[in-house]
């Protein structure tokens, strides 16, 4: 069962135009928890998604997340196996080569949302190959980050901060308890979190 997500208190499901996304986080703070359940909830509204992160821990609770669905779902380790309009397509957790070659050969690339979670753990090629695309969601420590620069000159609709960076982005954050987060999008701000359905 996938957890809620709550801004300001109220049941928030995220949407295809707030994209793309920055989520920044340190470590502990509840922002790798987030992203994966803000790509699960993406997937249960039916959108397409190519899931790509440095751990195989993230791949395991987004399954669990969506747990009825997984037949909607294939594990690709492999270009060959790149040739399919499954759901979601979850590649080999740390494979940059796969990543590269998926958004370089996948037919639909435009049409999926693009979770790279952990993005402090890429080199420059995989996040050049990203920042461009317009459904993605850069999940990570900014501050750690080889790309830094070409991440934070991208324009976002969608910025979620949890831990304060030492880098600058262009919003304000507030005081925030563990485990929140700061939202801001084109039309709304708010205190984000999650609600754990265990």
């Amino acid at each position: 069962m996938p957890n809620t997500i709550l801004l300001n208190n109220k049941i928030y499901h995220f949407k295809e135009d707030e994209l793309p996304c920055l989520i920044t986080y340190k470590e502990k703070t509840g922002g790798s928890q987030f992203t994966v359940s803000m790509i699960a909830d993406l997937f249960l509204q039916g959108s397409k998604i190519l899931f790509f992160t440095a751990y195989p821990m993230a791949k395991e609770n987004f399954l669990e997340q969506i747990n009825g669905s997984e037949s909607k779902t294939a594990y690709i380790t492999n270009v060959e196996q790149l040739n399919t309009n499954i759901q979601a397509i979850i590649l080999e957790s740390g494979n940059e080569k796969l990543f590269l070659e998926a958004v370089k050969e996948l037919p639909d690339i435009t049409e999926r949302v693009i979770l790279v979670k952990n993005i402090e753990a890429f080199n420059q090629d995989v996040l050049d190959s990203c920042v461009p695309l317009s459904k993605v969601i850069l999940s990570g420590n900014i501050d750690t980050c080889t790309a830094k620069k070409q991440i934070v000159n991208k324009k976002y609709n969608t910025t979620i901060i949890f831990s304060p960076p030492e880098t600058i982005l262009p919003v304000t954050t507030p005081p925030l308890e563990k485990y929140m987060g700061y939202f801001s999008s084109n039309n709304k701000t708010g205190l984000i979190g999650l609600k754990l359905n265990n």
